[in-house]
């Protein structure tokens, strides 16, 4: 089964329906396109609801009943990152098309991979294919920032029927199994403020903030190695806070380190690492310092054995699989609910977060059509 091209004309016109609406989080009011897409499937004769996480936010959840009740869900969140409009030399919310490219916020993280789903599920209905499993289309919230739309879902049960997971973040169509976990890092220095004129009678703490970062970086090199498909866990030094005015000592300083681990064990060098330097730093300058961990998400990974797997790459043409180095709604789901899943989806990582954001069309297409390939059987 492939879309055909009046089929491609009605999905691009889905996806720039999608990215023309505005779920920006913060502040999110994801609301809007839940309706939206509430809508698009009522028109289609699939029932959904919304499920509410707070006022202006809900995910939203739609079936399509098999011979069997237990489901295949497939997922995706409904937000986006912030917008820089004035730094974007595309429209950032039409959904203009350029070149086989559609543009916009979300194109590609991840608006292309909720068309795919929305559009998969619909052409299954209009040619009348019943599905051994139950196809569950779940759309969360709050993704961007805390995975809480995700919780909230495993929290009321909708994933308690479900054997297989697939996650339609982009992939540029590859498969992956795993995904690297998350440990975000606040490193706070504490000294004492004076007047700028006198800094002696201060306690400075941006110097040693600025020492912490290099030695963590410079440490970071010789510790954490290479591993098989995972890659290497990575740090990324995302702010650095000190100090509130020009003529006064800065009795304040905060790291921020967003470190993407490959496994359990790497979670306790991370920790090991940042507490060692931090108090180390802190003792040569005769100030305070604390470590808080304010998100952590571990690394999850799903066998090749599977046959929903291995039937899923079978259809996709894909003969290897990768590990993602960013982390999903998968990353709140998986542990609590241990399912086999996959990561696939159109578009590519590199474009999320980007200005002037992209998806090849191609892509989506391509996606739709592994989708209903791979859920018609």
């Amino acid at each position: 089964l492939k879309v055909n091209d009046v089929e491609k004309k009605e999905l691009n016109e889905l996806l720039r329906g999608l990215i023309q609406i505005k779920s920006v989080n913060p502040p999110g009011n994801e609301n809007q396109i839940a309706n939206f897409i509430k809508k698009f499937l009522l028109k289609n004769n699939i029932h959904s609801e919304l499920v509410p996480l707070e006022e202006g936010r809900s995910s939203i959840v739609a079936k399509i009943e098999g011979e069997e009740e237990r489901n295949i869900t497939l997922c995706g969140h409904l937000d986006t990152v912030r917008v820089k409009e004035e730094e974007w030399t595309k429209p950032s919310f039409q959904g203009l098309i350029e070149n086989g490219r559609m543009y916009g916020r979300g194109a590609a993280d991840m608006k292309g991979g909720i068309a795919a789903i929305l559009y998969a599920a619909v052409l299954l209905k209009r040619r009348g294919i019943i599905p051994k499993k139950t196809i569950q289309l779940a759309f969360t919230v709050d993704e961007e920032w805390g995975y809480r739309g995700a919780k909230a879902l495993v929290d009321q049960g909708y994933f308690d029927q479900t054997d297989f997971l697939i996650i339609t973040e982009p992939t540029n169509l590859q498969v992956s199994i795993g995904e690297k976990g998350e440990i975000w890092i606040k490193s706070k220095f504490f000294g004492k403020s004076a007047h700028g004129s006198t800094p002696e009678l201060g306690r400075n703490t941006v110097i040693p903030g600025n020492k912490f970062i290099l030695e963590v970086i410079d440490k970071y090199e010789k510790i954490f190695k290479k591993k098989n498909l995972w890659g290497k866990t990575s740090i990324n030094i995302g702010q650095f806070h000190g100090g509130e005015q020009i003529n006064i000592v800065p009795n304040y300083s905060e790291v921020q380190l967003d470190f993407r681990i490959i496994s359990e064990e790497d979670k306790g060098r991370v920790i090991e690492l940042v507490r060692k330097i931090g108090n180390d730093i802190a003792g040569k300058y005769d100030i305070q310092f604390l470590e808080e961990i304010f998100n952590y998400h571990p690394p999850i990974f799903t066998s090749l054995d599977n046959l929903y797997i291995q039937k899923f790459m079978q259809v996709a043409g894909v003969k290897e699989a990768i590990i993602v180095k960013y982390c999903t709604d998968g990353g709140t789901i998986i542990p609590e609910k241990k399912l086999p899943f996959i990561i696939f989806g159109p578009g590519d990582i590199a474009q999320a977060h980007q200005n002037d954001e992209y998806i090849e069309l191609v892509s989506l297409y391509q996606a739709v059509n592994t989708f209903i390939n791979f859920l018609k059987n």
